[in-house]
């Protein structure tokens, strides 16, 4: 007997008997969905994940393959999970729909749901959570393929945007996959929701007035380029190179390598001082010198500060010396010069003003004047 006819003869009545409000054939179903997950969701996860490569390709996607690889394979192998075991839920949705709970609100009301209904939100909600997931991570590949792009460009202006669009939109993903849940799986209504939020929203603005003021300044700092990522900027006391502008704070590395935060705010409200865009900078030294020196003796210091420091790299012209503030003990001597900015490579500030500070006292201690020295930039 040939297999066709064995298959012929097989009886299929089984497959329809009932059995706690379900077919046999559709216990199987479900049995071979889930099995069929377990084992192609991964590999249909990858196929995905090639098949948007088509989308990247004109971002040169053949050199961030493995980079998208792992951003996107996550998220996505989760999604197709959901959808396959929510359509192996539904083969079960007669025994899912008889499972009803009931309670009594008041004495004539009841709230009756099914574990059907139970089981429906609660793979709409994780639908919704892990195609969000997808958009945000897609969000965090385009940001990488573009920073990337601005870096070989050296483009500094989209290296300071792009930082600041990548988290608006990922924000903006997850307000609105708030509001879908909100819509969707609790049914709250939204058009309500956001009319009583944008009558709030004056008081969480007034609430959160410091935080409004630091996302508008940082709006201002990228719109008017006061300075970008690698400048090296003066805020009162405080000096750094800026590495990252965000939504509230700057940071600065300081010449100590100590990371500075610094609310946005300041910037806007207070005297900055780029340094970047100058091409030498000022250094002072302020040195007391104790009475009992000659007036031949200070014109030769003068002269031999004025002559080391003119000879010595990188200092550059001019070299301005004054004498100031007459004390009881000691008088002021100012000395003022100037290096390149930035400094040629290998130099540090701080090195070159701890080499041209020892020089100075050294040829001030020759003469047994010296006091104390205070030096600025």
């Amino acid at each position: 007997m040939s297999l066709m006819n064995v298959l012929l003869n097989i009886d299929t009545s089984f497959l329809d008997r009932v059995f706690f409000h379900e077919r046999v054939r559709d216990y199987i179903m479900f049995a071979v969905i889930v099995l069929a997950t377990l084992l192609i969701k991964k590999r249909l996860a990858v196929l995905l994940t090639r098949i948007s490569s088509r989308i990247a390709a004109r971002f040169s996607y053949v050199k961030h393959r493995e980079t998208m690889g792992s951003m996107l394979f996550k998220p996505v192998e989760r999604l197709l999970q959901v959808i396959f075991y929510f359509f192996a839920a539904e083969q079960l949705s007669g025994i899912l729909d008889s499972i009803r709970f009931r309670r009594s609100v008041q004495s004539h009301q009841a709230i009756e749901i099914s574990l059907g209904d139970v089981t429906d939100h609660i793979f709409l909600f994780l639908f919704i959570l892990f195609l969000t997931q997808v958009v945000t991570r897609s969000i965090d590949f385009i940001y990488y393929m573009r920073l990337n792009s601005a870096r070989e460009e050296k483009n500094l202006s989209k290296q300071q945007m792009l930082p600041l669009i990548k988290e608006m939109s990922k924000m903006l993903a997850w307000v609105m996959c708030g509001f879908w849940v909100m819509g969707s799986v609790f049914h709250v209504n939204v058009p309500a929701l956001i009319t009583g939020l944008g009558i709030g929203g004056v008081a969480i603005a007034l609430a959160g007035k410091e935080t409004v003021e630091n996302f508008f300044a940082a709006f201002t700092i990228l719109s008017d380029k006061v300075f970008q990522i690698g400048d090296t900027i003066k805020l009162g006391d405080t000096e750094g190179t800026v590495e990252r502008i965000g939504f509230r704070s700057t940071r600065l590395r300081g010449a100590d390598g100590a990371a500075l935060i610094i609310p946005n705010q300041n910037f806007v409200s207070q005297n900055l001082v780029n340094l970047s865009m100058r091409d030498d900078r000022v250094v002072k030294v302020t040195v007391n010198i104790k009475y009992g020196m000659s007036h031949g003796q200070l014109t030769k210091l003068i002269d031999q500060v004025r002559d080391t420091l003119m000879n010595t790299h990188p200092v550059k012209g001019p070299v301005d010396i004054t004498i100031d503030s007459f004390d009881k003990e000691t008088f002021q001597v100012n000395i003022a010069y100037h290096v390149p900015h930035p400094l040629p490579d290998g130099l540090q500030l701080n090195a070159v003003k701890r080499d041209i500070n020892l020089k100075v006292f050294e040829l001030i201690a020759t003469f047994g004047q010296m006091g104390t020295a205070v030096g600025t930039s």
